[in-house]
C-alpha cells in the first residue's frame, strides 16, 4: 500500500507541475505549444541516423539541416550522400553548419554538396580569405536540427561525426573520446513541426539574406492523443536566454524528483542555488555528468561547484566508460527537454541553441527509465571523500571556473 501511495502522490504531483509550468512554458515560446504530437525517443548515434537517414530518403519535398559538427568522416560522408541524392531527384535540401564546429571538415564535402543542387551555408565563417570574421567564433549555432517535408522533425544533442558511430554502452576497449557517445535525440510528428520548421526559416534567413518564397503548410494532426510539445530556441547575443528561464522556473516548481544529464555542467549561481534548494525541500535531484571530457577546462570548471551541491543533497554521477553528451532533463514525471542546450554560459549566452519541451507522462517515464539505465553504468561522487582531492586538483578547478563565462 506505501508503495502505491508514493506512486499516486508522485503522478499527482507530476500533474501539477506540468499544469504551472505550461503558461510559463507558453509565454517564453509566444503561445507556440503544440498538442497532439508524437515523440520517438532516439539514445545514440546509430539508432537516430537510422531514422534520419530513412526520413531524409522518403523526402518528397524539402530536406532542411542544422548542425554545429558537420565532419567529413564516415557519417558524414554517408549523410552527404543522402542529402545530394535528394537534392539530384529535386527535393529542395538546405544545410546549415557550424563554422567552429566543422573546422574539422574538408571544404570539398560542403562542395561536393553543393555541385549536386545542395544549397550549404556556413554559420559565421571563421577563415578571412573567404570573408569569413574569426572575432565571431564565440558566437555559434548549436543546434542539431532536421526538418523533413514539414511532417517531421528531429532534434537533441546529436552532431554528424564519427563519435557517435557505436552504441555507447558497448563493453569492449576504445577511447571514450573517440567514439561512442552517450546522447539523447528525439523524432517529433504532428504540429510541433511547424514551430522547428520556422525555427530554421529564421536562421536561414538571417544567414542567406534569403527570405524563402516557400509556403509554410503543415498537415492537420494524425492521432488524438500524443503529447505536448514546446519548441524552444535562444539566439546567441540574447539578452536572457528562453531555455535558461525555462529550466529555472522547471526547478522552482519541481515537487518531487529532476533528473538531470549534461556534457558540459558549469551553470551560474542562479541556477546551483535553484538546485540546492530544490534538493533542501526534499526533491531528488541528481545530475550526470562526464567523468572524462573532451574540454579539461570544462571538467575543471565543473568539479568546482561539486561540493555545494553535495552539501544541498544533489546526487552527482561520473560516467567513465563513455563520454556522456546528452542535454537532457525530466521532472516529476511529466516534463522533459531534449535538446542541445548545456548548462552554462556558453549555451546560455553565446550560441544558437534549441531544445524540445514535452509535457507527457508516457515520454516521460521512458526518460526516467533511460536515466536509472544510464546511472548503473556511472560512479557516484561520495560527498564525504570529495573533499580529499589534492591542492593542485582545487586549484586548477578554481582557476577553470573563473574562466567559465568564456569556455
Amino acid at each position: 500500500m506505501g508503495l502505491m501511495n508514493d506512486e499516486s502522490r508522485e503522478t499527482g504531483a507530476g500533474r501539477d507541475t506540468g499544469q504551472a509550468l505550461l503558461p510559463i512554458i507558453e509565454s517564453l515560446c509566444h503561445g507556440q505549444v503544440y498538442e497532439q504530437c508524437e515523440v520517438t525517443l532516439l539514445i545514440d548515434g546509430p539508432a537516430t541516423y537510422d531514422a534520419m537517414l530513412e526520413d531524409i530518403d522518403g523526402a518528397q519535398e524539402r530536406v532542411d539541416l542544422e548542425t554545429f559538427m558537420f565532419t567529413d568522416g564516415e557519417v558524414g560522408r554517408k549523410f552527404a550522400d543522402a542529402l545530394s541524392s535528394k537534392a539530384r531527384q529535386g527535393v529542395r535540401v538546405r544545410v546549415i553548419y557550424d563554422s567552429f564546429g566543422s573546422l574539422e571538415a574538408d571544404n570539398a564535402l560542403f562542395n561536393s554538396m553543393q555541385d549536386d543542387g545542395v544549397e550549404v551555408h556556413e554559420f559565421h565563417s571563421l577563415d578571412p580569405t573567404e570573408g569569413g570574421d574569426p572575432v565571431k567564433a564565440n558566437t555559434r549555432d548549436h543546434r542539431k536540427l532536421l526538418v523533413v517535408d514539414d511532417e517531421v522533425a528531429f532534434t537533441g544533442g546529436i552532431n554528424i561525426c564519427d563519435a557517435y558511430r557505436n552504441e555507447s554502452w558497448e563493453k569492449r576497449m576504445r577511447d571514450v573520446l573517440e567514439d561512442g557517445w552517450r546522447d539523447t535525440h528525439v523524432r517529433i510528428t504532428g504540429p510541433a513541426v511547424e514551430g522547428f520548421r520556422r525555427i530554421f526559416e529564421s536562421n536561414w534567413e538571417r544567414q542567406s539574406g534569403d527570405e524563402t518564397a516557400d509556403e509554410l503548410s503543415f498537415p492537420e494532426p494524425s492521432c488524438t492523443g500524443g503529447e505536448r510539445v514546446a519548441t524552444l530556441k535562444s539566439d546567441g547575443g540574447d539578452e536572457e536566454s528562453p531555455i535558461a528561464q525555462a529550466y529555472l522556473q522547471a526547478f522552482e516548481c519541481a515537487e518531487s524528483r529532476i533528473w538531470i544529464t549534461q556534457a558540459y555542467f558549469v551553470p551560474d549561481d542562479r541556477f546551483l542555488s535553484a538546485l540546492g534548494q530544490a534538493a533542501e525541500r526534499g526533491v531528488d535531484v541528481r545530475v550526470i555528468v562526464p567523468g572524462k571530457s573532451d574540454s579539461a577546462l570544462v571538467l575543471h570548471a565543473s568539479h568546482h561547484q561539486y561540493a555545494a551541491l553535495l552539501k544541498s543533497g544533489v546526487r552527482i554521477y561520473e560516467s567513465h566508460n563513455a563520454f556522456v553528451h546528452a542535454k537532457t532533463v525530466v521532472i516529476d514525471g511529466c516534463w522533459a527537454s531534449v535538446g542541445s542546450s548545456n548548462l552554462d554560459y556558453r549555451s546560455f549566452l553565446h550560441n544558437d541553441e534549441i531544445n524540445a519541451v514535452i509535457f507527457g507522462e508516457q515520454f516521460a517515464q521512458q526518460m526516467e527509465a533511460q536515466y536509472r539505465e544510464d546511472i548503473s553504468h556511472c560512479d557516484e561522487i561520495d560527498p564525504e571523500t570529495w573533499p580529499e582531492r589534492s591542492l593542485v586538483q582545487k586549484i586548477r578547478e578554481k582557476l577553470a571556473r573563473l574562466v567559465a563565462y568564456w569556455i
